[in-house]
């Protein structure tokens, strides 16, 4: 069965447009387990059919099974390796940005990532620190707040806000110690992007078919 068979035997009439249109914007708008993945599997193997150039397809998802399970679809539907498309978690396309540019932020490329155990030792070390008592160091409560923080969800209300010295000592200490942590490998890149504009038209030139 060729690819087309296959398209038109695996969509609905709505998911074989999307699947079929190559160029511009498109938005799919679906409930949880309607088939959006499917379509993106599917409009990637699509692409490669008509030629196009793996390395210039970007996809983006949440979860590392997401991500080799769409690999595999697609090396079944079109035979082909894929020696340069990126399929990436979100996160861990965040490292390999960081990892060629970091260095621009005042990082050196050969960062450690904190886990929660790692992030929530060096808050209780700042803590100490600053003379925080035992009972106001919940570095797990700390640990949500300052990702509210560092992700744009939350905000200190004031200066005077006593964990707002903290979240300073922290991100202090990641830079001492050549560190981030998970929300940094999406906030960084951000910021490397709106800092360094040259490094976002690389990947824009690079990557001219992105989805998510």
């Amino acid at each position: 069965m060729s690819l087309e068979e296959d398209l038109k035997n695996e969509l609905n009439p709505q998911q074989y447009r999307a699947v079929t249109t190559i160029d511009g914007p498109i938005l799919i708008i679906a409930g949880a387990g309607s088939g959006k993945t499917r379509v993106i599997t599917y409009r990637i193997a699509n692409m490669l059919e008509k030629g196009i150039p793996q390395s210039q397809i970007l996809a983006l998802t949440f979860t590392n099974k997401a991500a080799k399970e769409m690999e595999d679809r697609i090396k079944q539907l079109t035979g082909k390796k894929l020696q340069s498309l990126t399929i990436s978690t979100f996160h861990a396309f965040g490292v390999k940005i960081l990892r060629q540019d970091i260095d621009k932020l005042g990082y050196r490329t050969n960062f450690s990532i904190y886990d929660e155990t790692d992030r929530y030792a060096l808050i209780k070390e700042t803590g100490r620190d600053l003379k925080f008592t035992a009972e106001a160091l919940d570095v797990y409560k700390i640990g949500v707040l300052f990702s509210d923080i560092k992700t744009g969800r939350k905000q200190f209300t004031s200066d005077a806000d006593q964990y707002k010295a903290l979240y300073t000592g922290y991100q202090e200490g990641l830079k001492l110690f050549n560190a981030v942590d998970f929300d940094d490998l999406i906030t960084l890149p951000i910021r490397l992007f709106h800092e360094h504009p040259e490094v976002l038209q690389e990947y824009k030139n690079r990557y001219r078919y992105i989805m998510v």
